[in-house]
Parts: C-alpha cells; sequence; structure tokens
C-alpha cells in the first residue's frame, strides 16, 4: 500500500506531485492520496494523478485543514480497513 501525500492548489496537486507519479511505477500497490488545503477541497487530483501513471489500484482520497490533529489523521486511516 502506497499512501500518497500531496498539496492541493485550488483542487488540483501541485505539480511536483505530478512529476512524482510520473516517475514512478504503482503496479501492485493501492494508492490512497491524502492532502492538507485551507479552502481547496481534493477535487479531482486523485483521478488526475492516476491517470497520469497509469499503474496502482488507487483508492478515494481525504483532505484535511491545516490543523488536522494526528487523532484525526489516525482515525481515517483505521477507517480504511487496510
Amino acid at each position: 500500500m502506497a499512501t500518497f501525500y500531496q498539496t492541493i492548489w485550488w483542487g488540483i496537486a501541485a505539480w511536483p506531485v505530478d512529476n512524482f507519479v510520473k516517475e514512478n511505477d504503482f503496479t501492485g500497490k493501492t494508492v490512497i492520496p491524502f492532502c492538507t488545503a485551507a479552502t481547496s477541497g481534493i477535487g479531482d487530483s486523485g483521478n488526475l494523478l492516476e491517470e497520469m501513471t497509469g499503474t496502482g489500484d488507487w483508492k478515494e482520497g481525504e483532505r484535511f485543514h491545516g490543523g488536522a490533529s494526528e487523532s484525526d489523521i489516525s482515525s481515517w486511516i483505521d477507517s480504511l480497513g487496510l
């Protein structure tokens, strides 16, 4: 499994994340993107990243506010049932 942190700029992943995704092979991996953002939602960023790589089993991601606690993130991870 690969959890994938991304920065969101107006509902899409920042370009450095694009480059990382394009340069890596996610074959055989489950990819669950997550991000922090003050105002933007996660938007279609996970789907766009999945299209860029063409590999991996991409799941729906989650967006957290910048002030998310460790407990908030741990609860989300536990809810994934992985």
